[in-house]
């Protein structure tokens, strides 16, 4: 996960009016990878993000890369 990415999350994390430790507690997920996924330093899986931005108020989308290129 990008520095790009971990920036939104802590954006949309604060929005929702949670702290790193509220948000932990409330899907279950050690204070460290959170604070780590919001400064780009690690990756988490995608059922993992799609719990955290389903917290937030996120939304995840996945596109295949060719079909992307194909619409140009």
């Amino acid at each position: 996960m990008s520095i790009y990415e971990g920036l939104l999350i802590r954006k949309a994390r604060k929005a929702a009016g949670y702290t790193q430790e509220q948000l932990s507690e409330k899907i279950g997920l050690s204070l460290a990878p959170i604070n780590q996924v919001e400064n780009g330093w690690e990756s988490i899986s995608l059922n993992r993000l799609r719990q955290i931005c389903e917290e937030i108020g996120l939304e995840v989308i996945i596109r295949r890369k060719d079909a992307e290129n194909s619409a140009n």
